[in-house]
């Protein structure tokens, strides 16, 4: 019988007895692992090592990541550590991951956020540490930190996650054994624009006014390539909207434009708002952060080919009326750009 196979990525010399410890423990679990300071760890020839470390991860079923308080060695020819590339390759390969820090370590992660000039020597030998794990969490997927004082507390956790993968396989094996209903199938796309329209002006908002029939379209049209896109990270980009939309202050040029203090109560830190604005860019939307004269960040939201900023005007409009109808069911309508309400 064929067994996962598991690839640990750590530093080596300050969690070297609970790589040992973890070995053990996922043999027990029926895997086979790839771990560099094992004499089965397989290595390419013509490599240097740390490529050979890349070549297992590429071949592994699951990546368990370990941050403790070290740094590591740097990766040949990059300025990033060896686990760092390894969970970089993991990533590409977008492998499962699970991930564990020291407790003490993002403990002093949250305090180096507020005070980045602070001594952390006795925590971590390098605050790109801290940055690496900002890396993880900032991700669209297998973004959860788990943190651990002892190795017991990654077995548990270890062994707790994969029996939820086994209870999770056999739900999706009765899901795709059962026939999917017409409801269901509906529920993976947007959902048409209405044939006929008949609420939207009657608002007497200037603002409001301007988000005309046209205006809407054009917002369905972008919620609707979102929604059906074979992207990742579908959720966040509508989140994104939902939150501008709602939080947000609209210009009358159509830009929306918030506090970043504030998107961050709403939404994500700046790194994972950056990403997730490089993203959307493809679908013509564009998101950026500016100086707010203050000396602070604010976001700027805005639409590409809206000339007069209705769109802008519509999106704010939009989530208003879903939410002063559907309250917090609202955001289940946006995320299949239901407009039915209009009709």
């Amino acid at each position: 019988m064929s067994k996962p196979r598991t690839f640990i990525s750590s530093t080596c010399y300050d969690l070297q007895d609970a790589r040992a410890a973890l070995t053990q423990h996922l043999k027990s679990l029926g895997h086979e692992l790839l771990v560099s300071d094992s004499s089965t760890f397989g290595v390419s020839f013509a490599k240097h090592s740390h490529h050979a470390c890349l070549d297992q991860v590429d071949n592994c079923d699951y990546f368990i990541l370990i941050i403790g308080g070290r740094h590591g060695g740097t990766f040949i020819g990059s300025e990033k550590s060896i686990t760092n590339e390894e969970y970089r390759r993991a990533l590409k390969g977008k492998k499962p991951i699970m991930t564990f820090v020291k407790k003490a370590v993002d403990n002093a992660r949250q305090i180096y956020k507020r005070n980045p000039k602070a001594d952390f020597k006795d925590v971590v030998n390098d605050v790109r540490v801290f940055d690496f794990i900002d890396l993880v969490t900032s991700q669209s997927e297998d973004n959860w930190i788990k943190t651990f004082e002892t190795v017991e507390d990654i077995k548990e956790a270890i062994t707790s996650q994969f029996a939820y993968v086994a209870l999770q396989f056999s739900k999706d094996l009765i899901t795709r054994r059962s026939p999917k209903t017409a409801v269901e199938e509906d529920q993976r796309s947007a959902t048409p624009f209405p044939a006929q329209v008949t609420t939207l002006a009657d608002s007497s908002n200037t603002a409001e006014a301007a988000a005309d029939v046209k205006s809407f379209k054009a917002l369905h049209k972008t919620l609707g390539k979102i929604i059906n896109s074979a992207a990742s990270g579908i959720d966040e980009k509508l989140k994104l909207l939902w939150v501008m939309g709602r939080y947000g202050t609209v210009s009358e040029g159509g830009s929306i434009y918030m506090n970043n203090d504030r998107f961050k109560q709403y939404a994500w830190s700046t790194s994972k708002g950056q990403r997730v604005f490089n993203q959307i860019k493809d679908f013509g939307i564009i998101g950026e952060y500016d100086e707010d004269g203050d000396g602070g960040l604010q976001i700027r939201l805005w639409f590409k080919n809206d000339d007069d900023g209705g769109i802008g005007h519509a999106l704010a409009r939009y989530v208003a009326d879903l939410q002063k109808k559907y309250a917090e069911d609202g955001i289940d309508f946006f995320k299949r750009a239901d407009m039915t309400l209009y009709a």
